[in-house]
């Protein structure tokens, strides 16, 4: 039996819940309480970083979403979710990887910075859409089936768009995620609106909690230590 622990607001662990569900595999979906939970001996165990998602295929611990993915689809080939040609591919890495690099930071910097200081997030954000839709060529990225390029930003895409982004003058990207919303993995996945209110008031709380803390910080190293010896020469 398959052991996923994930959190559910979490955009790293959607793209394996999606898989999962995908593919039709049995699994104990176990939710780690990110408030804590991925800080306790046991699961410390399974990942040292402290990180979900994790995957647990008996005996095989497997952390990191990405190289996750690739186990699933490498262990359980059906339905494939790689494409054959190295250049479909190539163009479902690149995907994979800007939504990771690129997309989710902007995402990040636009939950937790005033809005006078997105402009550089929102240009990420906007970058990475415009370059989707010039990739996409058919109904998905990998050609006409579903790729793990689809699951991989087809978690992200639509919180950007809950954020105010629009896909309006990007047509291909827009039927895109229409289809995409409507299969089951994506309808059993997503947040209920209250369940995404909450997500995205915890991350701003907790950008304004490091803010602040930095700020402390900062004032601690500007008030000379009494304790320190004075310097000499």
């Amino acid at each position: 039996m398959i052991s996923f622990y994930y959190a559910k607001p979490s955009l790293f662990s959607r793209p394996v819940w999606i898989t999962l569900i995908e593919k039709g595999l049995a699994f104990d979906p176990i939710v780690v309480n990110m408030g804590g939970d991925q800080f306790t001996p046991e699961f410390r165990a399974l990942n040292p970083f402290c990180r979900i998602p994790v995957l647990v295929d008996n005996d095989l611990t497997v952390t990191e979403s990405q190289a996750i993915l690739d186990y699933l689809d490498l262990q359980y080939p059906q339905p494939k979710l790689l494409p054959e040609s190295a250049q479909a591919v190539a163009k479902v890495r690149q995907v994979q990887m800007i939504t990771t690099n690129e997309l989710i930071p902007a995402i990040g910097e636009c939950l937790m910075k005033k809005p006078d200081q997105q402009v550089y997030a929102k240009h990420r954000a906007m970058t990475a859409l415009n370059i989707f839709e010039g990739l996409l060529e058919g109904p998905y990225f990998g050609g006409d089936h579903l790729s793990l390029a689809d699951i991989v930003a087809g978690s992200v895409v639509p919180v950007v768009c809950d954020l105010g982004f629009s896909l309006d003058q990007l047509p291909r990207l827009r039927n895109w995620l229409k289809a995409l919303m409507v299969r089951p993995a994506w309808q059993q996945t997503q947040l209920t609106a209250v369940e995404k209110d909450r997500f995205l008031r915890s991350i701003r709380a907790l950008a304004r909690l490091w803010q602040k803390r930095r700020r402390q910080r900062a004032e601690e190293l500007l008030v000379p230590n009494q304790n320190t010896p004075p310097t000499i020469g």
